[in-house]
């Protein structure tokens, strides 16, 4: 068990290129401000000396693991067209996670994911191991970014 995210999109509406293109660019600038400001971050396998990987397609990050493990853990990532895996081919929702254990990197994740609810609205649905006030750090960063409050994204489960 650890400290998790998760969120879900909707098989029959999962947004559009235009919400994607938007939150790729916002999350862009979420891991810029992050990493001037002493949070690194690395491509989706923590590996250092790596960048988040930006697509077209897709985009994904991590922490940077270290020797003692202290910043990476699991790669958080958003495609924006998501593909179905086999053994979930009947459900109704694309389901997504990042396991972030409570390590620097979770206040862009968390930015992140406030950000695509505030661009995906309906279109996706978040939910977390953690509190909104767990959320934090993932708040300020948010809100010095794009000079507006933070809304929370959570479902209830």
């Amino acid at each position: 068990m650890g400290y998790t995210h998760y969120y879900t999109r909707p098989t029959k509406n999962a947004g559009s290129a235009f919400m994607y293109n938007q939150l790729a660019l916002d999350a862009k600038i979420i891991c810029d401000h992050a990493q001037a400001n002493g949070i690194p971050l690395a491509n989706g396998n923590a590996e250092a000396g790596t960048q988040p990987d930006f697509t077209e397609g897709y985009f994904c990050l991590n922490g940077v693991s270290d020797e003692n493990g202290d910043n990476g853990h699991e790669g958080f990532y958003w495609a924006g067209i998501p593909t179905q895996p086999e053994y979930r081919k009947d459900s109704p929702e694309y389901f997504e996670f990042c396991k972030t254990a409570h390590k620097t990197y979770d206040a862009v994740v968390t930015a992140i994911l406030i950000r695509a609810k505030a661009i995906y609205g309906s279109c996706v649905s978040v939910s977390s191991d953690g509190n909104w006030t767990e959320w934090q750090a993932g708040r300020d960063l948010y809100e010095k970014i794009f000079d507006e409050v933070a809304v929370n994204p959570m479902s209830v489960l």
